[in-house]
């Protein structure tokens, strides 16, 4: 078994169920990015629990209903009494499609397409779903997800108001009710997490890609849960992948970062801090792996896992042994956050996460940012108005349709393309691609 593998955090919810260390996410076994068989799914969820892994996260988003199901079959035979712990999320419905081949980043999956609902009604209708799917009739955790504006643009606030005036009280009611341990939202973005803490409480929350070794742009926020009991899960440790394989394993390149290809300046980086974790006799993965845990509102790290050597490879890198001196040599690598791709251009492409309150080098001197923003977004150089053109690699490619200050987010909150007709995104993968 994984040697610490339970938490000594306080108790998850009201039976006293705790959140272990580390846990498998499932989207790889709902066929995300490359199609896998029955068979190869059963064996890794199989190979996880010899290893110790007794959390295991899902959603009806991922193979749109098929990990739910491969997780559900192999629990069933292989966990009769229930012991491991299970979350799952709500937020988007299935609806039947003849639609086949790779969707939204999954390939051969189920032959439904999710929709996106946050009422109240379908929260119930997906929870009720999610139940028959895995066979089972609670679940520990229940999250909301992808809600926020990376995800929804213009419809996040729709979306938003559909959450806090009917399905977050759904899943207060089946928190209530016993048949759901904690509730929370799992996510990809620290903003949506600040705005829903301002307002309702949260058990847990479930934060993916927004603290690893290449974006620590949660720390804020980190820090915020800390102090306010708060427990965080973090998911997406490999940052969709580049973080997975040692450089000489895999061209980073190759990889993938927030479910897209990786910027040039990413990949550099990725190489960088691999030769300074070879320098310390530690993999690049195991560095990945563990690195969140490092701070206290951290609970649990979830891995994707797709193979029983997946499996094999998470073991051996969470006991593997790292000096505590390695951990400021990484954290001291201060990345250049910004570049301009062309003299002409009015905004900056984001290389490197940024965080509320970084310093940016704008407008001939530098000034706070305003929020966080994800590698591959525009941030203004100067301010722009209503109407003006967005000028990147030279050219124009969209319009203002509001202002933006300068260091401000420049996205399609505030802006309209010139090239597509509609800016809203069905999936994140789609919005990240």
């Amino acid at each position: 078994m994984f040697q610490d593998l339970t938490s000594s955090s306080p108790p998850l919810d009201r039976v006293g169920d705790v959140l272990p260390r580390f846990g498998m996410g499932t989207a790889a076994i709902g066929n995300l990015y490359r199609a896998i068989d029955d068979a190869t799914a059963d064996a890794t969820v199989a190979a996880a629990l010899d290893a110790g892994v007794r959390y295991f996260d899902t959603a009806p988003h991922y193979g749109f209903g098929l990990a739910e199901r491969r997780l559900g079959a192999a629990l069933a035979q292989r966990d009769p009494r229930r012991t491991c712990q299970i979350s799952t999320k709500v937020g988007r419905l299935l609806t039947p499609t003849d639609a086949a081949g790779a969707r939204h980043g999954f390939v051969d999956a189920d032959p439904f397409e999710p929709v996106f609902d946050y009422t109240a009604d379908g929260v119930a209708r997906s929870f009720e779903a999610s139940c028959a799917r895995l066979g089972r009739d609670r679940v520990d955790v229940l999250l909301a997800h992808d809600l926020g504006r990376l995800t929804h643009g213009e419809a996040h606030e729709r979306h938003l108001r559909d959450f806090l005036d009917g399905g977050y009280a759904a899943m207060v009611a089946l928190r209530d009710a016993g048949t759901v341990g904690a509730i929370g939202v799992g996510v990809n973005e620290v903003a949506v997490c600040e705005e829903l803490l301002d307002r309702v409480p949260l058990d847990v929350i479930l934060l993916a890609g927004r603290y690893t070794l290449l974006d620590r742009s949660a720390k804020p926020f980190l820090d915020r849960c800390a102090a306010q009991g708060v427990r965080v899960i973090i998911g997406g440790a490999y940052n969709s992948g580049i973080l997975a394989r040692d450089p000489h394993e895999q061209d980073p390149a190759q990889s993938h970062y927030d479910y897209a290809a990786p910027p040039a300046a990413l990949v550099e980086r990725t190489r960088a801090l691999a030769r300074t974790c070879a320098t310390a006799g530690v993999s690049l993965p195991a560095a990945a792996i563990q690195f969140p845990l490092r701070h206290p509102a951290v609970a649990c790290v979830l891995a994707g896992l797709g193979s029983p050597q997946e499996v094999a490879d998470l073991r051996a890198r969470i006991d593997a042994p790292i000096a505590d001196d390695l951990w400021p040599t990484l954290e001291a690598r201060a990345p250049q956050q910004l570049i301009l791709l062309h003299p002409d251009d009015n905004v900056m492409i984001c290389v490197a996460p940024i965080a509320a309150g970084d310093l940016l080098p704008v407008s001939g001197g530098t000034i706070p940012a305003r929020e966080g923003v994800t590698v591959g977004h525009k941030i203004a150089r100067a301010e722009l108005k209503p109407g003006d053109k967005v000028i990147k690699y030279g050219a124009p490619i969209g319009s203002m349709t509001d202002a933006a200050a300068a260091g401000q987010w420049v996205h399609m909150h505030n802006m309209k393309s010139d090239y597509i007709a509609s800016h809203t995104r069905s999936t994140v993968t789609e919005q990240r691609a």
